[in-house]
Parts: structure tokens; C-alpha cells; sequence
């Protein structure tokens, strides 16, 4: 059975199904209230602000939507997360709410995520993006997801930013732990020279499954793990980089289900 119905039968009982759907109702059309106002004052507000108004006021659009649905947010291990030198931070992607929770958890931190190209072209919330200089990589286009790496690689040199990527590339929706991992973050922590620090989302596919209506109340936890060193590895170590970082997330992430069947 998929982990999101599982989560949905343990919450029945103590929340009816008609309130869990008004509920719901109330988390998704707030999330895409704020989405047109927030993102509308991002489009406007960038250029006077380095594009940091985005982290701002998506710090205040996700502690509502945590407060909405009822969630709680639990951060380990973010000591291993660095405010003085840019690193890349990787994780495992399976819910919506993964957004949600990394934003608040690095209110305080100076990063971009990196979105795959098409969000771009959704209107507000993609556009919004753009104004606040997210790097999009478009995996269609090697030459220009290549040339895009390199411009990201100079600008985390100059600026000191930081990278937060789901080299899923989307979220997962199977049966499987994770999907295959794309290769583009790897290459630019060993073209940069930073580390990479993987990072572990436990709950928040049972708070909510990718396509599932319904959002579960419940508590979404971060993990940040030891950093991985990129020191003298070069772009023909991505592959080992790719499964080192790869094997650390999957431990963590069993460790923790292991944890919840006792």
C-alpha cells in the first residue's frame, strides 16, 4: 500500500474525513492565494532587493501553510549546513511539502534552489523565480544546461551561494525508496570545489503523496548528514560522487522507517 493511504488510514479515526477535506480545501487554495500575492510583490520587489524579498516572504507563505495543515517541522543536523562558504545540498524529493519545509528550515541561510526548466513558464510562481535569480537548468538542452553550470559555478564563487537540489529531478511517485539521480549538482560541486551536504526529508510524503488531494496532519522531519569532501575529485568522479551521496540518503532514509515500524 502506498505510504500516503497508510498515513491516511492511521489519521481517520482521529480526524473525520469530511474535516480533513475541508481542510484540505483551506491549505491548497491559500497556498495558490499567496503564491499571486507573494509572487506578484517577488516579480516587482527583486530587483531592489538581490531577489532576497523571495525568501522572506516564502519564509512567511510556509509557516502558514504549516500552520493551515497542521504540521509541525523538525530540523537535525544543521550545524553541518555552512553560512560562511556556499556548499550543495542534496536530498530526496516525494511531496510538495518538501519545498515548504526547506524553505523555513534555511530562513536564515543565502541559497538558490535549482529548478528544472520548465517551471519557468508558470505564471507567477515560475516567473517570480526568474526575478529572484534561480538558476533553471534546462535538461533538454545540454549545451545550455551546460552553460548555465558554468555561470552558477562563477556566481558561487563571487557571491559565496549556496545550491539546494533534488537530483530526483522530480517527485516520486513510485513504489521505489527514490529515482535515479541526476549527475548536474555533482559536477558543479566538483567544478566549484565545494561540499556536498545530503540532506533527508522523513515525512513528508505521508503528510502528502505527490498527486494527493488530501493532506495529512503530522510532523516533517530534515535531516542534514555529515558532509561529503569534493577535495581533489574532478568531473570523472561524478558517478562515485553521485552513489556516495545516493547511499547516505537511502541508510538515512530506511534508518528512519525502520524507526517508525517499531
Amino acid at each position: 500500500m502506498d505510504s500516503s493511504h497508510t498515513a491516511q488510514a492511521r489519521v481517520a479515526p482521529a480526524l473525520p474525513l469530511l474535516l480533513l477535506i475541508l481542510r484540505s480545501i483551506v491549505v491548497h487554495v491559500a497556498i495558490w492565494i499567496m503564491v499571486f500575492v507573494f509572487g506578484t510583490l517577488v516579480i516587482f520587489l527583486s530587483p531592489f532587493s538581490g531577489g532576497q524579498i523571495c525568501f522572506y516572504l516564502g519564509n512567511i507563505w510556509s509557516v502558514i501553510i504549516f500552520w493551515l495543515a497542521g504540521v509541525k517541522l523538525e530540523v537535525v543536523g544543521l550545524e553541518h549546513v555552512r553560512k560562511d562558504a556556499p556548499q550543495v545540498l542534496v536530498g530526496n524529493h516525494a511531496s510538495n511539502f518538501d519545498i515548504y519545509a526547506m524553505i523555513a528550515t534555511l530562513k536564515d541561510y543565502y541559497y538558490r534552489f535549482l529548478p528544472k526548466h520548465e517551471i519557468i513558464y508558470m505564471p507567477i510562481f515560475g516567473w517570480a523565480l526568474w526575478a529572484a535569480g534561480f538558476p533553471f537548468i534546462d535538461r533538454k538542452n545540454p549545451a545550455r544546461a551546460h552553460k548555465t553550470m558554468n555561470q552558477l559555478g562563477a556566481r558561487m564563487r563571487e557571491t559565496g551561494l549556496s545550491i539546494v537540489a533534488f537530483p530526483e529531478g522530480t517527485r516520486n511517485r513510485t513504489e521505489a525508496l527514490m529515482l535515479p539521480f541526476k549527475k548536474g549538482p555533482f559536477i558543479v560541486a566538483t567544478e566549484v570545489g565545494v561540499p556536498i551536504v545530503p540532506f533527508v526529508l522523513h515525512g513528508a510524503r505521508e503528510v502528502q503523496g505527490r498527486h494527493n488531494f488530501l493532506v495529512i496532519p503530522g510532523t516533517i522531519q530534515v535531516e542534514f548528514l555529515e558532509p561529503i569532501s569534493v577535495k581533489g575529485l574532478s568531473y570523472q568522479d561524478r558517478n562515485d560522487l553521485v552513489q556516495t551521496a545516493r547511499s547516505r540518503i537511502e541508510e538515512a532514509l530506511l534508518r528512519g522507517l525502520r524507526k517508525e515500524g517499531t
